[in-house]
């Protein structure tokens, strides 16, 4: 039976990451595609369980990158990391392409606000951030 459970896993892993789809750069070349704006699902960190919608809105398609983050925060997530509940945004003007062929926009400093997007050839954006003391994940499609 436990190697069921863990055969079950292991196929469940593999498929989700097929989901993913692979990661593509992001380039200067590239970039004009990605402007617009993006849609998605995105967690909160330690509350996996819980989620949320997040928009981002990449305004112009030369570096340094601007782009706004809109999230619409869960009381409960909210009391939690100690801010404010409902719809909050920040916008950051400086976008680097990175090495690793994503964007990085880091806010002024790390402390404040960041977010680091990758592009996938399925066409959407893994994104990573830390917006007002929280993180985590999401994944979004463009509008």
């Amino acid at each position: 039976m436990r190697k069921i459970i863990c055969l079950a896993v292991v196929v469940l892993m593999i498929g989700l990451v097929g989901c993913a789809g692979k990661k593509m750069s992001i380039t200067q070349s590239n970039l004009p595609t990605l402007k617009g704006t993006w849609e998605g699902i995105i967690n909160y960190g330690l509350y996996d369980v819980q989620t949320g919608p997040m928009t981002l809105e990449i305004l112009n398609d030369t570096v340094p990158v601007k782009g706004k983050v809109t999230l619409d925060v869960p009381p409960n997530v909210a009391s939690a990391y100690g801010v404010p509940s409902g719809k909050a945004s920040r916008q950051n003007d400086d976008g680097k392409l990175t090495n690793q062929g994503t964007i990085l926009w880091t806010g002024g400093g790390a402390a404040a606000h960041s977010m680091e997007a990758t592009l996938t050839d399925a066409g959407k954006l893994q994104v990573f951030y830390y917006f007002l003391g929280m993180r985590g994940t999401g994944t979004l499609t463009k509008k």
